[in-house]
């Protein structure tokens, strides 16, 4: 027997948005890690990109009725 199993979706959104913000992050250290050049604009520019992505999500995902 198979256990069926349902996402979390509150719990998975939370994993997700906080993923989005290490992700920035961490590439940021990477770089400087490995010795790559990056402009601080270009990480200045990834992080309110993901912001701006993580509020329209929010804005989206209230009931719209």
């Amino acid at each position: 027997m198979t256990e069926e199993k349902e996402i979390c979706y509150p719990y998975a959104y939370g994993r997700l948005n906080a993923s989005l913000d290490m992700l920035a992050s961490n590439l940021e250290m990477a770089c400087i890690r490995e010795d790559v050049e990056v402009d601080d604009k270009v990480f200045e520019l990834l992080k309110k990109m993901v912001k701006e992505r993580q509020t329209k999500a929010v804005d989206e995902s209230y009931d719209k009725h």
